[in-house]
């Protein structure tokens, strides 16, 4: 699954959505481009004891993806257990959630 990342006009920064100005450059002109979704585990840490709100899907997995693109961003991992360097797709993006799947599932 794509997803959507913002550049800036003026310098090219590149940066996940929600922002309303560069953070490199101050500029205002943003456009939204595709992204391919996919990337490296970085990091992950396994959530044991959930908020309220998440307490019937403890436990579960955090992870700190580098995209293709060289951005990194934050997500859940669907299935199985995460591993540093571990290939990753973005399966869904859900009230700005990235949700990740194991490469090749």
């Amino acid at each position: 699954m794509n997803i959507s990342v913002l550049s800036c006009e003026k310098c090219s920064a590149a940066f996940i959505p929600p922002k309303y100005i560069c953070p490199v450059c101050r500029h205002d002109r943003l456009t939204l481009k595709p992204a391919s979704g996919s990337g490296t585990v970085y990091s992950y840490t396994t959530i044991h004891i959930a908020p309220e709100k998440f307490a019937d899907q403890a436990p579960y997995h955090i992870v700190l993806v580098d995209l293709d693109q060289g951005l990194r961003v934050t997500g859940r991992l669907t299935g199985g257990t995460p591993r540093i360097g571990q290939r990753v797709e973005c399966s869904r993006v859900d009230e700005s959630v990235y949700w990740f799947d194991p490469a090749g599932q």
